[in-house]
């Protein structure tokens, strides 16, 4: 291959990456025909800098529009499946169902129908996605064996090019085979497909160990390969927010040894937890706080519209549903159990209205937002949707950023993996950690053990991470049920065990229809 020709190559591979998520098909092998393994390794084997463009494909896969290859307002990426497995896990309650959004996910409804696109085929192709884009670059770099080709990286940029693929990768099947898997205990059922690279077609379902086996592999190598690597931006995977990614996959195999290594290798990073400040400042610019460890941040440039963001989901204060009546709120149940001395009351201050307006307008809002809002009359005098201001966010032109991940999730997840280690006093350590800057008096944390401390640990962490994400991964490695409270819609009042196949995503009817190695549901 001509020098020219691999600059051209260079040129065009992140073109390349993004025309195929264009493609209509059920999970987009990677297409040979167009692209060979052989092209890219020699790309890469001449300019380690055609990894940004390949790498450049994941990230956009990650908040892009259509990324899920739905073409709803719905589909776009990471953020979406965090609201809906925030109203899966019940900690977020649909208390408006204006214009018919996220019904079926807050009904559970579209998680028992196989043909539900929006819920079952977004999430599958989208992580599959990932998973192929992932091994287009490990393929061009020679395969993740950690005896061959891994060990014969000769560079630190095709070391930390492989480390983010197989980073991306392994998250990718954490996220599968929490969304797509029932019981997560049951290691020896078969589950999913499993590519380790993009030559293989269509492959039958493998064991759920050995989807935990390659996530974990896939994350202990990156983890490896990113020693020493500094990203340019919050979106790339770095050695932090990989050992991350170990600390919630161990945790969810209930391997509580390797979770509390992982998840306090995190803590003992540096990076320092969100002030109260912080944490009532919008979370809508993730560079303005250390404790926000991933994400993306968002420009105008980019084109986002409000209307399929999550934002507009959201913020009450966006021009979208979520300010026009399709409104989430916190559980009411888990609001009554927050302290009165709790800082994180402030994030909730529409709370006064009633149950229906728990909403996190005091922790979520956009960039655009006016300050003053929260200085008018009372809340409790004059219902919100009178407030002229309530549009005071963009129509089009988001700028207001998406994070993934922060610090303070590994305080609580250490926690909770100290605790079922049976080592209570580094479980209240880490939790303290957190509770002493949002609570004001936090004595009464000494005090607890066994249960009691168990439940505190998890409503810690429930309360933090509200609408980040993270309590149906908590519920699903606890093994836990959640009773939904009265100002749900849907299921007021209803205990839900983790293992019902409601709380689950449904094998899209796509997959079975054209991948000839699977017939069956989970």
């Amino acid at each position: 291959m001509s020098i020219m020709k691999i600059k051209n190559l260079i040129y065009t591979l992140s073109i390349f990456l993004l025309a195929v998520s264009c493609e209509e098909d059920f999970l987009e092998t990677y297409p040979t025909a167009s692209l060979s393994q052989e092209q890219v390794g020699e790309a890469l084997a001449v300019n380690p800098a055609a990894a940004e463009g390949t790498l450049f494909g994941i990230y956009e896969q990650m908040y892009r529009l259509g990324s899920g290859g739905y073409g709803g307002q719905e589909d776009f990426g990471i953020k979406i499946q965090h609201l809906h497995t925030d109203l899966l896990s019940g900690d977020m309650a649909h208390v408006g169902k204006s214009y018919n959004r996220q019904t079926s996910i807050s009904e559970l409804t579209g998680t028992v129908e196989p043909d539900n696109s929006l819920v079952n085929y977004m999430p599958w192709r989208f992580l599959y996605r990932l998973v192929n884009l992932s091994n287009l670059v490990i393929d061009g770099l020679g395969g993740a064996d950690a005896t061959g080709p891994l060990a014969e990286l000769d560079s630190d940029g095709k070391k930390h090019t492989m480390g983010q693929a197989l980073a991306a990768r392994g998250f990718a099947y954490y996220y599968l085979l929490n969304l797509f898997v029932d019981d997560i205990s049951d290691l020896s059922q078969e589950v999913l497909p499993l590519y380790t690279s993009g030559e293989q077609t269509e492959q039958p379902k493998s064991s759920l160990q050995d989807v935990f086996d390659l996530a974990i592999s896939d994350l202990s190598n990156a983890e490896t390969l990113l020693e020493g690597f500094v990203a340019s931006s919050k979106i790339n995977f770095n050695q932090d927010i990989v050992r991350g990614l170990l600390a919630y996959t161990y945790g969810a195999k209930n391997d509580w040894v390797n979770t509390a290594i992982y998840a306090k290798k995190v803590v003992d990073s540096g990076i320092p937890i969100m002030s109260n400040t912080e944490i009532l400042g919008g979370f809508n610019t993730i560079d303005n706080h250390q404790g926000i460890m991933w994400g993306i941040d968002v420009t105008a440039s980019q084109e986002l519209a409000s209307l399929f963001t999550w934002w507009g989901f959201v913020d009450v204060f966006s021009y979208s549903y979520a300010a026009v009546g399709n409104r989430k709120a916190m559980d009411s149940g888990l609001y009554a159990q927050m302290r009165s001395d709790d800082a994180r009351q402030n994030q909730f201050p529409w709370s006064v209205l009633g149950p229906s307006w728990i909403v996190p307008c005091g922790k979520f809002y956009n960039d655009q937002l006016n300050p003053a809002v929260f200085d008018l009359p009372a809340y409790s005098t004059t219902a919100p949707s009178q407030y002229a201001y309530r549009f005071s966010g963009p129509q089009v032109n988001v700028s207001s950023d998406a994070h993934y991940m922060r610090v303070a999730e590994f305080y609580l997840l250490h926690a909770e993996a100290e605790f079922e280690n049976g080592n209570e006093a580094d479980a209240k350590t880490s939790l303290k950690a957190i509770a002493d800057l949002r609570i004001a008096d936090t004595s009464y944390i000494d005090a607890l053990t066994g249960a009691d401390l168990e439940a505190e640990i998890d409503l810690q962490t429930r309360i933090e991470l509200f609408g980040e994400g993270k309590s149906y991964f908590l519920m699903k490695r606890q093994r836990k049920s959640i009773t939904r409270g009265d100002n749900a819609l849907d299921f007021a009042g209803v205990t839900i065990q983790h293992n019902d196949d409601r709380l689950t995503y449904e094998v899209p009817e796509e997959e079975i229809l054209y991948n000839p190695n699977i017939s069956d549901q989970n």
